[in-house]
């Protein structure tokens, strides 16, 4: 059609299906970049993942903006001529904006050929697929790695693959560590060294990472804009000013928030602008924790892209002379007040923000349109109702 909207990103799954564990991890996938398969009306990216396996049908590459073409290499899919017959055609959709990302999931998969020579294979260790405990471990690592990759597809970024040996291009997803020093420097350093020898990020920490000379908060606002927020929300960490700016500043440039708990007996008083983030708890077990606040993050700024652009498409193709539209990349709160009353005095038109789905419930709603009921806050769903 020619008025088809199309998607900022779509994923492609594809493996054999003699692969006995193929399906759980395309199913794994879908979760992470869809939404909650058990949970279908769940939030979610919502990213368009397709399925390839029993049926080899060929990829449209113009279904969407950018393309994800994630190969699972196991030994059936590499004795398969079948198989390799259409990852050499897979092979030739590349383009900047079509990139496939293959997972070796067996000894060999690295000499498959086909064309997939000079690309990066994402590894596991040898063995998992066959121990449940060993599964959920690497399948972490993969979705954490894919979500990277995302993000710089997303980025019009190169893939890492590409970088040259020893002059490898900073990442351009880079990590905030936002902590207050005297209860939670420790677990921020650590997580700093996690990062750094685990993955391709970037990390920026306040204790090395600060120009002397610099205005601090210049220089914070001037880094967040482009990174994602990770705070270790400890006791100390609410009555700690440079925090509270740092979650401030970075609420202003709408960059992505994880907040990690890690509160031990309380605090005086909660810092009321750490709402509306997602969460998560620091556990025992570090380098399992560390994992799991990564993928966090990382899926935080890939919904921050996707969404961004996906709303701005809804924008466009529902544009209206009589109503300016302010995009969201999360659900709107009372703090989103401050821009839109800017917004308000320079249009003489009625404002209309969207937010990705699903819509608030009513309970939010009812608040936020008690203030100004000439700003109507929807979803994309609601679009064709205006």
């Amino acid at each position: 059609m020619k008025n088809r909207l199309k998607y900022p990103l779509s994923l492609f799954v594809v493996w054999h299906p003699a692969f006995a564990v193929g399906k759980q991890i395309a199913n794994d996938l879908y979760s992470t970049f869809c939404r909650n398969i058990e949970e279908p009306l769940s939030r979610g990216l919502g990213v368009q993942v397709y399925y390839r396996s029993a049926s080899l049908i060929p990829i449209d590459k113009n279904i969407a903006n950018r393309n994800a073409i994630i190969l699972l290499v196991d030994e059936n899919f590499m004795t398969d001529g079948g198989f390799q017959e259409y990852t050499k055609q897979l092979v030739g959709l590349m383009d900047d904006n079509t990139r496939i990302y293959p997972i070796a999931l067996c000894k060999q998969a690295t000499g498959i050929g086909c064309g997939l020579d000079s690309i990066q294979f994402i590894r596991h260790h040898d063995g998992f697929i066959n121990i449940q405990d060993e599964y959920k471990k690497e399948i972490k690592k993969i979705k954490s790695e894919l979500l990277h990759d995302c993000a710089r597809l997303l980025m019009n970024f190169q893939p890492v693959w590409m970088d040259k040996k020893g002059s490898k291009i900073p990442s351009p997803v880079k990590l905030f560590l936002s902590h207050a020093k005297k209860d939670g420097e420790k677990t921020a350093k650590k997580f700093k060294v996690f990062v750094e020898s685990e993955t391709k990020l970037d990390i920026f920490f306040d204790t090395v990472d600060i120009a002397d000379g610099y205005e601090f908060e210049k220089q914070i606002g001037a880094n967040i804009e482009n990174a994602a927020l990770v705070v270790f929300h400890t006791d100390e960490y609410s009555s700690r000013e440079w925090c509270r700016i740092e979650v401030l500043v970075a609420k202003r440039y709408k960059c992505s928030i994880v907040v990690v708990h890690d509160i031990k007996d309380g605090e005086k008083r909660a810092f009321p602008y750490m709402g509306n983030t997602p969460t998560i708890t620091l556990k025992q077990e570090e380098n399992s924790s560390f994992n799991e606040i990564l993928t966090l993050t990382l899926y935080q700024v890939v919904n921050n892209l996707y969404q961004r652009e996906l709303l701005k498409s809804f924008e466009e193709k529902f544009k209206d002379d009589k109503a300016e539209f302010v995009t969201i990349t999360s659900p709107p709160e009372l703090f989103n007040y401050i821009d839109l009353y800017k917004k308000k005095r320079t249009v003489n038109k009625k404002l209309i923000v969207l937010y990705p789905e699903p819509p608030l419930g009513a309970e939010e709603l009812r608040i936020l349109n008690d203030i100004d009921k000439d700003i109507k806050f929807i979803t994309p769903i609601y679009l064709p109702t205006l």
